[in-house]
C-alpha cells in the first residue's frame, strides 16, 4: 500500500512542533507501507524556514527513513492575522501542483486538518490519482473559530467554511477524528456514523528513549540553577495562544509569590500570539517565580519534562470541548511519568482516567495554585507513583503502535468502500 499525508504543520523531532505524522509513517514502514508527508517548510512554531533555498519551490528529504516533501509557503511572524491565512492558502496552491509531479500511484491520500485548505488539496489530488481520500480531523473547523477565535457564526467567512466542511465530510471515504465525541457533531451534518473512525492523539516511546539529552544551554543553565536551589519545578511546553489560557498560570504564580511559596518555580517553553502579553503581565506583577523560554526542538522534549517535578495543561473554558479533547502534549506529559495538573473543562479527562494528577476548573488561578502546592507537598515517591500511572495508561491506549493499528483498519475500510 502507498500512502500520502497532506499535513501542513507536520515536522521532524529536530524542530519544535507536531511529529504525530512523522511517527505514524515510521511505524507504517514496519508494515511495509510506503508513505510520504507533504509539509510546509515554514515552521509554525519557530516561525522560520531553514529548509528551502530562495529559488526552491519544494525539496524531498528523508529524515531517519521518513520521506518529507517540504513545500514553500508564505511566511508569517506575529499573531493570527491575514498573513497566517495566506500561509494556509499558499500550502494548498503549492501542494496540488507539486504532488501531481509524482507519477507513482497511491492507494490512500490523507488530508490532515486543522485548516480545511490542506484537506481540499488532498481531495483534489486523490481524484486525479484514483486514490481513496481520508479526512483526518484534528480541529472542528469552523466551530473552533467561532468558540475560540470569536468569529460571528453568521459571518460570510464562517458560512463559506461550513460549506467546505460539509463537502469534505461527504467526499471522504473515511473520516478520522481525534476527539471522542466528535461523531456527535459530524452526525448533525447528515454524515453517516459508519464513515467515522476514532483515532486519538498519542505519544512515541521511541522519542522518550533518550531522557538525558543535553538541553539548549540557556534553558539547561536556568534549570540547573533552580535545582541547585532545591526549587519545585512546574513545566509547560507548547503553544502560547488564546486557547491555552496561560494567563491563568501567570496569575497562579502571582498568588503563590504573594503567599510566600518561595520554593515553587514555573518554566514555560514555547511561543505564540499571546506570549508578549504574558511577558508583559509577568513584568507588571514583578514575578520572580516564572520563566519564559523560546520553543525547543522536539528531541529535547523528554529531557525538559524529565527535569520537571510536575507539569500543567491549561485551556480556555469553552463549549467546544463538549466533543472531547486529544491534546498532543498531554500524552507526552504522561509518557514522561510526571504528575499533571489538568485545567480543562472537557467531555473526557485522561488525567482523571489514569489517576495521574489533579483536575481543577479552567481559568481559575486560585484552584491551579492550590493544586500545585498539593503536588509540592507530596513525597517524591508519591509523585513517582502518580506519574507512572500516567505512563502505563498512555502505553496501553495512546502509544504509536496502538494508534497505527487503528489507522491500518481505517485505511482498509476506506479501500473497501
Amino acid at each position: 500500500m502507498n500512502v500520502w499525508f497532506f499535513s501542513h504543520y507536520a515536522g521532524t523531532p529536530r524542530e519544535p512542533g507536531d511529529t504525530r505524522d512523522y511517527y505514524f509513517v515510521k511505524e507504517l514502514a514496519r508494515e511495509n507501507i510506503d508513505s510520504a508527508i507533504f509539509a510546509s517548510a515554514f515552521n509554525h512554531r519557530a516561525r522560520k524556514d531553514q529548509i528551502l533555498k530562495n529559488s526552491q519551490l519544494f525539496k524531498t528529504e528523508f529524515f531517519d527513513g521518513v520521506k518529507f516533501i517540504w513545500l514553500r509557503t508564505s511566511p508569517y511572524y506575529k499573531g493570527n492575522d491575514w498573513r497566517r491565512v495566506l500561509n494556509m492558502v499558499s500550502y494548498f496552491l503549492c501542494v496540488v501542483p507539486v504532488s501531481m509531479r509524482f507519477v507513482k500511484k497511491h492507494d490512500v491520500i490523507i488530508g490532515v486538518t486543522p485548516h480545511p485548505f490542506c484537506a481540499v488539496g488532498a481531495w483534489m489530488v486523490s481524484k486525479f490519482k484514483g486514490a481513496r481520500f481520508i479526512l483526518d480531523v484534528l480541529d472542528l473547523w469552523p466551530e473552533t473559530l467561532i468558540a475560540i477565535g470569536g468569529f460571528d457564526k453568521n459571518s460570510t467567512i464562517i458560512r463559506i467554511l461550513k460549506i467546505i466542511e460539509k463537502f469534505l465530510y461527504k467526499s471522504a471515504d473515511k473520516i478520522i477524528v481525534v476527539m471522542p465525541n466528535a461523531v456527535d457533531y459530524i452526525r448533525t451534518l447528515g454524515i453517516s456514523e459508519d464513515k467515522i473512525f476514532y483515532i486519538p492523539n498519542g505519544a512515541s516511546a521511541e522519542l522518550f528513549e533518550n531522557k538525558n539529552r543535553q538541553l539548549p544551554s540557556n534553558l539547561r543553565s536556568q534549570i540547573s540553577i533552580l535545582k541547585s536551589e532545591r526549587k519545585f519545578l512546574v513545566g509547560y511546553i507548547g503553544a502560547h495562544g488564546i486557547a491555552d489560557a496561560l494567563h491563568t498560570v501567570v496569575d497562579a504564580a502571582s498568588l503563590l509569590q504573594n503567599m510566600g511559596h518561595d520554593g515553587i518555580r514555573f518554566i514555560l517553553v514555547g511561543d505564540g500570539p499571546e506570549k508578549s502579553k504574558l511577558l508583559e503581565q509577568a513584568n507588571e506583577l514583578r514575578l520572580s517565580n516564572i520563566f519564559f523560554h523560546e520553543p525547543i526542538p522536539k528531541i529535547f522534549l523528554p529531557a525538559f519534562l524529565n527535569a520537571m517535578d510536575a507539569v500543567i495543561i491549561t485551556k480556555k473554558k469553552t463549549n467546544l470541548f463538549r466533543f472531547g479533547v486529544s491534546f498532543l502534549k498531554i500524552f507526552d506529559y504522561m509518557m514522561s511519568a510526571r504528575p499533571v495538573v489538568w485545567a480543562v473543562d472537557s467531555a473526557n479527562n485522561p488525567v482523571a482516567e489514569a489517576d495521574c494528577g489533579i483536575t481543577v476548573p479552567p481559568e481559575e488561578p486560585e484552584e491551579l495554585a492550590k493544586a500545585i502546592v498539593e503536588l509540592c507537598d507530596l513525597s517524591e515517591r508519591e509523585r513517582q507513583e502518580m506519574g507512572m500511572r500516567g505512563y502505563d495508561y498512555v502505553m496501553k491506549y495512546h502509544s504509536v503502535p496502538v494508534l497505527v493499528n487503528r489507522l491500518l483498519e481505517a485505511m482498509e475500510e476506506a479501500k473497501q468502500r
